[in-house]
């Protein structure tokens, strides 16, 4: 270690945020986990701190402490009664974006007794919407910071907080600005464990004969959650891997390893797999299965992930897949976008999605409690599209090409270690720490800004503040494209299905999803402008949302509008049945 004088801080501690393995385990509680020990690893104190709500948690601790790698007596914990010793710190990190609690918290006793330092994780949610919010109305300050993980995510962050000051300002006539830095820090990977894990030739050798994958047969991985309305839905990907197959008569395995939510959806899962990719050998490994899971990074020959849902903010698997020397295949899309660059690491997967304004009455059913959480985050995913013509070229280009998806490995690896490995990551955490040391000795302290603004500016129309994750938009001068003739038993296949057509409530029904279809395809090619005049206001939304289906499951395909090309968007969404669809389903 490098001495006690680095930068340190005390880790806002709840055991369950920092799980690492074992069941339920999701991709905020991984990053979490994984940066208190690269921290204990890398970041060059002798002593490790928790700010905790209990002293019960402190054993739990100083066993995850003493697992990455110091000792117990290293170990402390600070209750919230005093800031004496935080003030002799300097921080607080909390492992989300609730800086506001801790800052109303702090206020009892001096402001600039230390900073407080949050990150980034799922920003879609209500609850995360409106914590992020609380942000302009806490007593936050010029040194405390919300760690964002991508410039995607501060985007996302910054149009919503630009609505919300907006709303404010009007309101109390006072102008609001944002009393906290929004950093970009990535999360991280062990690299060294990952490359360890792919050079396991005995792993490489053990699973791809238990799972008979033979020597010249090509395996695709997907690793992470089986969630469709959640996570990614699989359609693309199987589409892709279906096609691939078909392309490069490769024997194709594709090896799903995670947890799913629950029996019911890892059955729906292995269904669409044999249902839309027959020609490729299925294999799912359980996540819980520590020891299995670990070996596929070594079977795999080509990593692949279409995330398409605003759940994701990140994406940690891909840079997993660099660090273990995989080619990656991943969608133009949220964080995925800066994690991986085309041509270099990977190949990307172009994504495309509705206008602001097709999301507007989905975002008042959940804020409004009468929707869950997934079914809005799958109506939103449903409508979404990943190119599927592009993956099956991608994923033709891999497996056809091993001196490619060697340099794109290399390439991939050496980029995890230079630039997400946990000790620059850590270090670049100490380096703002540092930053915000100085801000809160000589910088001024802010004025809590008054509560208050618009409809509801933190239920956005989803559509809305997560516009540049998409590469183009479904707008009225989107070209549709569908080449004949008309496959009624595959439509319906599609439509009928309950993974690749979730929620069909919040789009056309089948017959005017048919009428549809079958007049792009004797059209050849029209406008989505086009499309709607042939539709009822009414359906008006319903139908920009079909689009997106259509195009996510490969039935149309889309030149969509790029989004900075897109100076305006016209408000032709109308009003639709869809609460009552819901209600009724």
């Amino acid at each position: 270690m490098a001495g006690p004088s680095e930068p340190n801080a005390a880790f806002y501690f709840n055991p369950e945020n920092y799980q690492t393995s074992g069941d339920g385990v999701v991709g905020r509680q991984s990053a979490t986990g994984g940066f208190l020990r690269g921290f204990i690893q890398h970041g060059g104190t002798d002593r490790f701190f928790i700010y905790a709500d209990s002293a019960n948690v402190f054993e739990k601790f100083q066993r995850f402490a003493v697992d990455a790698g110091a000792r117990a007596d290293q170990a402390a914990a600070f209750l919230p009664v005093t800031t004496a010793h935080l003030k002799q710190l300097g921080t607080v990190f909390r492992p989300g974006p609730d800086l506001g609690d801790l800052a109303w918290r702090r206020r009892h006793f001096d402001q600039r007794d230390f900073s407080i330092c949050g990150i980034t994780h799922t920003v879609s949610e209500t609850m995360a919407m409106q914590v992020i919010g609380n942000l302009m109305i806490a007593p936050v300050q010029p040194w405390d910071a919300l760690v964002c993980t991508t410039e995607c995510v501060k985007g996302v962050i910054e149009r919503l907080l630009a609505d919300w000051a907006d709303y404010l300002g009007a309101r109390f006539e006072h102008d609001v600005q944002l009393p906290c830095r929004l950093p970009v820090i990535p999360l991280g990977v062990d690299s060294a464990a990952m490359a360890a894990k792919a050079d396991d030739s005995y792993a490489r050798t053990n699973l791809r004969e238990t799972l008979g994958i033979k020597d010249g047969d090509i395996a695709l991985l997907y690793a992470g959650r089986l969630n469709h309305v959640e996570k990614a839905n699989p359609i693309p990907m199987y589409l892709g891997a279906q096609a691939a197959a078909a392309n490069t008569r490769v024997r194709l395995h594709l090896i799903q390893a995670g947890q799913a939510t629950n029996a019911e959806v890892e059955s729906a899962f292995k269904q669409a797999a044999a249902a839309f990719a027959p020609k490729v050998n299925h294999h799912f490994i359980d996540g819980r299965r520590d020891g299995l899971y670990d070996k596929v990074w070594a079977a795999a020959d080509i990593f692949i992930s279409l995330s398409d849902n605003i759940q994701e903010s990140f994406g940690l698997t891909p840079i997993e897949a660099m660090a273990a020397g995989l080619p990656v295949v991943i969608s133009n899309y949220n964080g995925y976008r800066e994690s991986v660059r085309d041509g270099v690491e990977g190949l990307t997967v172009p994504s495309a999605q509705p206008a602001p304004g097709a999301g507007a009455e989905m975002a008042f059913l959940y804020d409004s409690g009468f929707v869950p959480y997934p079914v809005f985050t799958a109506a939103i995913s449903q409508s979404t599209a990943v190119n599927v013509p592009a993956a099956a070229k991608a994923l033709s280009r891999l497996i056809e090409n091993g001196d490619l998806r060697a340099r794109l490995g290399a390439a991939g690896q050496q980029r995890a270690a230079s630039v997400y490995d946990w000790r620059h990551v850590v270090r670049a955490h100490q380096e703002l720490w540092t930053e915000l040391t100085d801000v809160r000795t000589h910088g001024k302290e802010s004025v809590p800004p008054f509560p208050g603004k618009a409809p509801f500016p933190l239920a956005p129309d989803p559509f809305g503040p997560f516009l540049a994750h998409a590469t183009g938009l479904l707008d009225a001068n989107t070209t549709l494209l569908a080449d004949g003739p008309f496959d009624e038993e595959a439509f319906q296949a599609l439509y009928r299905s309950d993974i690749a057509t979730p929620l069909s409530a919040v789009l056309l029904d089948e017959a005017d999803t048919t009428n549809l279809l079958k007049r792009i395809i004797n059209a050849g090619a029209m406008s989505a402008g086009d499309a709607t005049k042939y539709m009822a206001q009414e359906k008006i939304t319903p139908l920009y949302l079909t689009l997106g289906w259509l195009a996510k499951v490969g039935l149309i395909a889309v030149t969509a509008t790029p989004i900075d090309a897109a100076s305006r968007i016209d408000s032709h969404f109308g009003r639709s049945e869809t609460w009552r669809k819901l209600g009724s389903g």
